[in-house]
């Protein structure tokens, strides 16, 4: 009888052991699958892809070419009975969208629309309208759709480390809010065109942009460039940068002083008006406080470099005088200008 229990209770603490090793067994294989899924670090810090990863990155040359006569950009309107809120709109001569064709996320740089569509007379929304004019109208003219829904949420989550930082990269990259709403995203490719659309029901958004490569336009400012275009067009716009809101110029800016005062050393006889421009955004009366302000610093800092303050003269319009289209951030930039004038 003893006989019997002990090897029934050798037969338990096999048993026992047996578990405990296939126990041991699993969690090794699943602590392995979830290390296989996770990408791994090297010695240089670099992140290795994991096994698991079969992501195919994006390429143009998977987008049929169309054929259909797409008419000109930005190659979209709203449906009948919609318009565009030019308030909440924006255009750009060269900036970026991003795009996500359900594998990889890729950037396309170039000539782009920011649409904000509401409804004639303020009548109320129509979002299934909406939806199926545009759906219609990009499949009839050959754009390929490449995604349609929700972002996953663990993606957008990697934009930034807390909700600001990834809002601002989807207002940076987004014409709608792709975080809280579906999104569909369609390509278009001709013999000669690349385009790309952001379409947003939820957000009330299109967005264009038509790819174009990067040409570098800045120019180094020399005394001899600023002397020959006063002498061919009696003046000469310049971009001097100041800190946000204030007079004082910025570090980046005192080379533009520097030939400023080179060309008027060579000239002795020339005599000009500096003058300041803004602008429209912040308040009217402001503005023009800060373009005399601003003409003004830079008047002192010519005479601090030997200039007679008596060859010069400032004067300050605010934002009554742009160049550029105000309701886009290119026009903004090119109406924050200083303006030497021959007197």
């Amino acid at each position: 009888m003893k006989r019997i229990y002990l090897i029934s209770a050798l037969l338990v603490i096999t048993t026992l052991n047996s578990c405990k090793n296939d126990k041991k067994v699993n969690e090794k294989q699943s602590e392995k699958t979830i290390i296989e899924e996770i990408p791994t670090t090297n010695n240089n810090g670099k992140e290795k892809e994991s096994i698991s990863n079969n992501v195919k990155k994006f390429s143009w040359n998977n987008i049929p070419e169309s054929t259909v006569d797409i008419g000109a950009y930005p190659y979209i309107t709203p449906p009948k009975g919609m318009i565009i809120d030019k308030n909440e709109s924006e255009s750009f001569e060269f900036d970026k969208l991003e795009l996500f064709d359900g594998n990889s996320f890729f950037v396309i740089e170039g000539k782009v629309e920011r649409m904000s569509i509401k409804m004639e007379g303020d009548k109320e929304w129509q979002q299934y309208l909406f939806e199926k004019s545009i759906k219609e109208y990009l499949k009839n003219i050959g754009a390929k759709l490449v995604f349609d829904g929700q972002i996953p949420y663990e993606l957008t989550q990697k934009w930034g480390a807390n909700p600001n930082a990834i809002y601002k990269y989807m207002h940076e990259f987004y014409a709608g809010d792709v975080v809280n709403h579906p999104i569909s995203l369609y390509l278009l490719k001709t013999s000669n065109k690349k385009i790309g659309f952001q379409v947003s029901s939820n957000s009330r958004t299109i967005g264009v942009v038509e790819n174009k490569d990067f040409q570098q336009t800045i120019e180094k400012i020399t005394a001899e460039a600023i002397i020959n275009e006063i002498n061919s067009k009696g003046f000469i716009s310049l971009y001097i940068n100041f800190d946000t809101g204030k007079s004082r110029i910025k570090a980046d800016s005192y080379e533009t002083i520097s030939e400023i005062t080179k060309m008027l050393k060579a000239n002795p006889n020339l005599k000009i008006s500096i003058e300041g421009h803004t602008d429209n955004v912040g308040d009217e009366t402001f503005n023009m406080k800060l373009s005399k302000n601003r003409a003004k610093t830079v008047l002192m800092s010519l005479v601090d470099e030997g200039i007679e303050e008596s060859r010069l003269k400032s004067e300050g319009f605010g934002q009554t005088k742009p160049f550029g289209d105000n309701k886009t951030e290119e026009g903004k930039a090119q109406n924050r200008r200083v303006e030497l004038r021959k007197i």
